[in-house]
């Protein structure tokens, strides 16, 4: 009894009390304010409690990200105090008193100070893994490499697993250059194009990750031999922006310039990057010498000359997405790439019968531009669905290729038994083109525990056309192979599965592929013709985890090539009139098998990775050079055709050593055994050849107190095996000292390219039963640059909402030619 009297009373007491305070609805509103920067401080934590109990707060709320705040509270009026906190600042208490006759209460500004408390200095013991291994790909973290600050993505690849950069900057992944290089999960095409002048003037912060994927599975197109290098850049979502400016100088002529802008507004996510650069390098010697076994007065060409390339070159891209709410995405994007290139040449030209006396000499000046890039724009809708992992994507992508080109080739003091082929002027002017139109669609559903399936299905209409004007002195040369318009209409679809049973990781699929092909001669109608062909491409994929740490894979994958516009345009590039090249319209889809064994070790100390590739193919597209002594004696012509036959065993290894958070070397080497023929032709017969190609780099890195970093790199590749003839060795050294300044706002590198040798000499030999030809090429190489990088803005880093997947097309044949022209 006594206990239920004290009970009711204590319960009647807290009635009184209630019934003695009336709540009332309040609404508070600030900004609140950095008092040295004056600028808004952003997320900031604004508690409101009563005097009373400071220990129980009434309302918590966040500053927005131009510093307001808005408190709605039901409370009871008396005094509060509201405290408001930020990391790196003093803790801004401020009074305020509510009275039931005024629920709205504006304080205006509020000024926070920063703290007067440093932080001891932070020292890392250990670093972040750079690499990372999954089923059917390997990461390089270049976000999480220092020497990302002060470098480009061209010098970041060279420290990525299986992918080698030589001397002159052509990439290459696991010893091809067959490959595709994708940005963010989409296919780039003036980074495959173009790659090293596109990736060396792309600043290596803005890039998250490099994605080696060494085995393609169904939902990829059937194209890539060597697999596929997918860049992903970084991106943001916290609310504000950030801005990097850059500029950089060489003393080989190179200027350039270009900034990276990453905005988040609400929903609206906004990421764009340019680069623009002007390159005028210096003139560069060549010598050739050719020895037709068919001829004694025409018996050995001599040009010796010099030749140079000078021009604009600027590329770009804008991303945006907006999260229209949890479930719904849309993201666009908009990719641009545009080269002028002009090059200038002046040669001296003599022909000698067989016993090396003059029978015709003349003086060849040249002048030849090339306008040529892409713009496309990509568009794609996700949708994710209660279902964890579960993923619609509908895409559509246009894409624009101009490649139009003009030479002016003049010859003059004529002396000797000139052949009526060589006219004293010739000018010819192409415009070509590419257009496509892509849409596709993709589904990913997770099934049972630790299981997945991948469905999708595509569609691409893909118009070429080439239009081309020869004159030769001053009268103008009408050919049927003058006008092409070339047509694809391809169509695919896949179904891919991935299961997991303890330590075991398996994927495997099937994509179907069907091309139909129309190529129209308007000036000839009865040389047009039609095809159609259909493939099926499996791929599987199998995964051991040894531990943590281990993990060892098996994979197969089929692949093909279509060829591209460069492969297939008959537009004749006479230039030089004695070494003509043109395309062949009539190539058919190369069709490749692979097989790879790979094992993986990443620790924080160690990271190992070694792989062994088998592959082969029966109608690669090959370049072949010949001479046809009956329409055209003694004119070296270069064209395609599906004439090779391959097989190549390759191994490859990655190692490095994190020997302390100052030091740290790694190596990234490999070798392959070629063996290869060609079909028969009349004008070259059957060639074989085989042998070794290996090559290896590696690298240092240091980081001194300071902010002080220094970089040492290396690399030697070895004489290349060609169908026809042989490459010779290049070499490379990289040093670069860099430092950043401002609180690491600004960063300034000094760097230097090859400095131990002025110029660098490349040649290259062809040869088959009609002829014998060398080719002696100078580069200049020694170089010194400095670049500067000013990063500011209000944003803090995190990962940006967007589509996971997107349009691939990468089924055009790389022509490994032009790469080593737009490299020259």
């Amino acid at each position: 009894m006594l206990f239920l009297i004290v009970l009711f009373s204590l319960n009647c007491f807290a009635q009184t009390i209630n019934q003695g305070e009336h709540f009332s609805a309040y609404t508070i509103k600030g900004t609140v304010i950095d008092s040295v920067s004056n600028e808004s401080v952003q997320y900031a934590t604004v508690s409101i409690v009563p005097v009373r109990a400071p220990q129980t707060p009434v309302k918590v709320v966040v500053t927005d990200g131009n510093g307001n705040f808005t408190a709605s509270l039901n409370t009871t009026p008396g005094n509060y105090m509201i405290n408001i906190q930020f990391v790196g600042m003093q803790t801004k208490v401020k009074r305020i008193t509510l009275s039931s006759n005024q629920n709205q209460l504006n304080l205006g500004k509020i000024l926070m100070g920063e703290t007067s408390t440093e932080l001891q200095e932070v020292v890392v013991t250990a670093q972040r893994p750079l690499v990372k291994v999954e089923i059917d790909k390997l990461t390089y973290s270049i976000e999480n490499d220092p020497e990302a600050k002060t470098s480009n993505t061209l010098d970041m690849l060279r420290k990525v697993p299986m992918i080698t950069v030589d001397s002159e900057d052509n990439i290459q992944l696991k010893g091809s250059s067959d490959f595709k290089i994708y940005m963010n999960g989409k296919p780039s095409d003036f980074l495959t194009d173009n790659p090293s002048d596109v990736l060396k003037s792309m600043p290596a912060d803005a890039i998250k990750n490099v994605e080696v994927i060494t085995d393609p599975g169904a939902k990829y197109d059937a194209e890539g031999v060597g697999g596929i290098i997918n860049i992903i850049t970084t991106k943001t979502s916290i609310e504000g922006y950030t801005v990097s400016l850059r500029g950089n100088a060489s003393t080989l002529g190179r200027l350039g310039g270009g900034a990276y802008v990453s905005l988040k507004m609400g929903k609206i996510a906004i990421t764009g990057n340019y680069n623009y650069s002007y390159n005028n390098t210096p003139y560069a010697d060549s010598f050739s010498e050719r020895t037709y076994n068919f001829s004694n007065n025409e018996k050995y060409l001599i040009q010796n000359g010099r030749s140079k390339n000078k021009g604009p070159f600027q590329n770009g891209y804008l991303e945006a997405s907006y999260e229209i709410d949890k479930k719904n995405l849309f993201s666009i994007s908009i990719n641009n790439f545009n080269r002028k290139s002009t090059s200038i040449s002046d040669y001296s030209v003599t022909m000698n019968d067989f016993n090396n006396n003059p029978y015709y000499s003349y003086s060849r000046n040249s002048n030849s531009s090339r306008t040529f890039g892409s713009t496309y724009l990509n568009a794609d809708y996700q949708h994710t669905t209660n279902r964890k992992d579960e993923l619609l994507i509908v895409s559509y992508r246009f894409t624009n290729y101009p490649n139009d080109g003009n030479s002016t080739t003049l010859l003059e003091n004529l002396s000797g038994k000139v052949p009526a082929i060589l006219s004293p002027s010739q000018y010819s002017i192409n415009n070509a083109s590419s257009k496509e139109h892509t849409a596709q669609v993709d589904y990913t559903r997770p099934t049972w525990k630790n299981q997945k399936i991948e469905t999708g299905a595509k569609y691409i209409l893909r118009k070429n056309s080439s239009e081309t004007d020869n004159w030769v002195n001053d009268t103008l040369q009408v050919s049927p192979l003058n006008n092409l318009q070339y047509s694809q209409n391809i169509y695919s679809a896949y179904l891919s599965y991935e299961f997991q049973i303890m330590k075991y990781q398996f994927k495997t699929g099937l994509r179907g592929e069907g091309t139909s092909i129309n190529v129209k001669y308007p000036i000839s109608t009865t040389m047009n013709f039609k095809d159609h062909y259909f493939n099926l491409v499996p791929s599987v994929t199998i995964s051991y985890m040894l531990s943590d740490q281990e993990q060892i894979r098996l994979g197969y994958s089929m692949r093909i090539q279509r060829p591209g516009i460069r492969n297939l345009n008959p537009y004749v590039n006479n230039t030089d009139p004695q070494n003509i090249s043109y395309g062949n319209p009539n190539l058919s889809p190369e069709k490749n098998n692979n097989f790879n064994l790979n094992y993986s070790l990443f620790t924080q100390k160690i990271n190992l990775n070694a792989s062994l590739s088998y592959g082969y193919v029966n109608n690669g597209i090959v370049s072949y050079t010949f001479i046809d002594s009956k329409n055209k004696p003694n004119v070296t012509q270069t064209t395609y055709g599906n004439l090779g036959h391959s097989q190549r065993t390759a191994i490859y290894l990655y190692g490095k050593w994190n020997a302390s958070n100052v030091f740290n070397i790694f190596i990234n080497t490999g070798a392959n055994y070629v063996d290869m023929n060609s079909s028969a032709t009349s004008s070259t017969g059957e060639q074989k050849a085989h042998g070794l190609n290996w090559n290896a780099s590696g690298g240092m890195q240091f980081s001194f107190p300071l902010n002080f970093r220094l970089n040492l790199n290396g690399g030697y590749v070895a004489p290349s095996i060609m169908l026809q003839g042989k490459m010779s060795s290049t070499y490379y050294t990289n040093i670069s000292l860099s430092k950043d300044f401002l609180k690491k706002k600004l960063s300034i590198s000094l760097s230097s390219a090859d400095p131990f040798w002025k110029t660098k000499e490349r040649s290259t030999t062809t040869s088959q039963t009609a002829f014998y030809m060398k080719n002696l090429n100078y580069r200049n190489a020694r170089d010194f640059r400095i670049s500067v990088t000013y990063r500011f803005g209000t944003m803090k880093a995190s990962a940006v909402k967007k589509a996971k997947k997107g349009i691939n097309n990468e089924d055009i044949k790389n022509d490994e030619n032009q790469e080593e022209e737009n490299n020259n």
